[in-house]
């Protein structure tokens, strides 16, 4: 095969893996201003897709004890989160301004990102994928989407702005054979999780993984963080 481009990130996992490559784009996101809601009903509606959001992370949980206990023990801090005194407070005084669920959630989880992103600890920093994943689980429950992202019945590469830690066990075994990421950290949970299932990851490729199309076929390695686009 020839090689029509070569691009460099930073090697965090794994070794050489080839694949097609399917991206996921962010979403973006945005929140409704202040209005007449009916409150009572939004903060019953949130304590439900609350439990129906731990009920989705012990299901993981247990998929994840399987491979590595102490790995696993990243599911129940985003239990802990989801139970966090703090937050229900917040989430209460959001709803009692006047937002509905959807936009309290979107606020929420932006004004928790900005706190971690602005700490000068990376761990810290790191949870940002965290906070990420799980309001998205919230969001999608409150919408009412019942399935996450169908993802390709044949082993791809994942290539995507971040690893949200809930990725490494979604996707079947064998059909996830490595990651890309644009931004990233190698601390950050995601990160740690693809390790334990010897996923090879490279991260912080920045614009250049603007490069990569859907189903071009790839070949990287996660100890130098070289990828290589291939001609098909």
């Amino acid at each position: 095969m020839i090689v029509l481009i070569e691009i460099r990130g930073i090697g965090v996992s794994g070794k050489k893996t080839s694949g097609i490559a399917y991206k996921i784009e962010r979403k973006q996101t945005s929140y409704h201003d202040i209005r007449k809601i009916d409150t009572e009903h939004e903060k019953q509606r949130f304590l439900v897709i609350l439990q129906k959001a731990k009920e989705e992370i012990e299901d993981l949980y247990q998929k994840a004890l399987e491979i590595d206990p102490e790995s696993a023990l990243i599911f129940t801090s985003h239990v802990l989160l989801l139970e966090d005194v703090e937050m229900m407070k917040y989430m209460d005084n959001l709803l009692g301004q006047g937002y509905d669920l959807l936009s309290a959630l979107i606020r929420m989880k932006e004004d928790l990102k900005s706190n971690f992103l602005n700490m000068q600890s990376e761990i810290f920093r790191s949870k940002v994928d965290d906070v990420e994943d799980i309001f998205d689980r919230l969001a999608r429950l409150e919408s009412g989407e019942k399935s996450e992202s169908d993802f390709p019945q044949i082993p791809f590469i994942l290539v995507c702005d971040d690893i949200l830690p809930s990725l490494i066990y979604r996707i079947p075994e064998g059909i996830l054979k490595g990651i890309i990421t644009r931004f990233g950290s190698n601390c950050s949970h995601g990160v740690i999780l693809a390790r334990t299932k010897n996923i090879p990851v490279i991260i912080r490729t920045k614009n250049r993984i603007d490069q990569i199309k859907n189903e071009d076929q790839l070949v990287m390695n996660g100890e130098s963080g070289a990828i290589f686009i291939l001609d098909k």
